[in-house]
């Protein structure tokens, strides 16, 4: 839904256009299990990365580091950060909302 309000000389004052996600079945999915945020200037850059589990560490013989293999990078506006932060906040309150539900009800 679009709309138009011009002034007198025909300047657009303000325009309301609906954003329509398209599919996205057809993105690939890529599991992370670690996450690193950094920023410089006016962006926010969301580092994904997968460590592969580990089966076994012999606690005699620890290694020095365990490598985690960046698989996506996303660079987000400070203002959009902001969104961001908030949908995921009340994303994840709804969540756990809903698991507390299921725990509580009898089987």
């Amino acid at each position: 839904m679009a709309t138009n309000n011009a002034d007198k000389k025909g300047h657009l004052n303000s325009v309301e256009i609906k954003l329509v996600w398209s599919d996205a079945s057809n993105i690939p999915t890529i599991y992370a299990n670690n996450l690193y945020i950094t920023h410089a200037g006016s962006e926010f850059y969301l580092v994904f990365g997968e460590l592969a589990p580990t089966m076994e560490l012999d606690i005699d013989n620890l290694p020095e580091k365990l490598e985690v293999k960046p698989v996506a990078k996303i660079a987000i506006s400070h203002e959009n950060m902001i969104k961001f932060a908030d949908v995921i906040s009340g994303n994840v309150a709804k969540y756990n909302e809903k698991r507390e539900q299921l725990k509580e009800e009898p089987k």
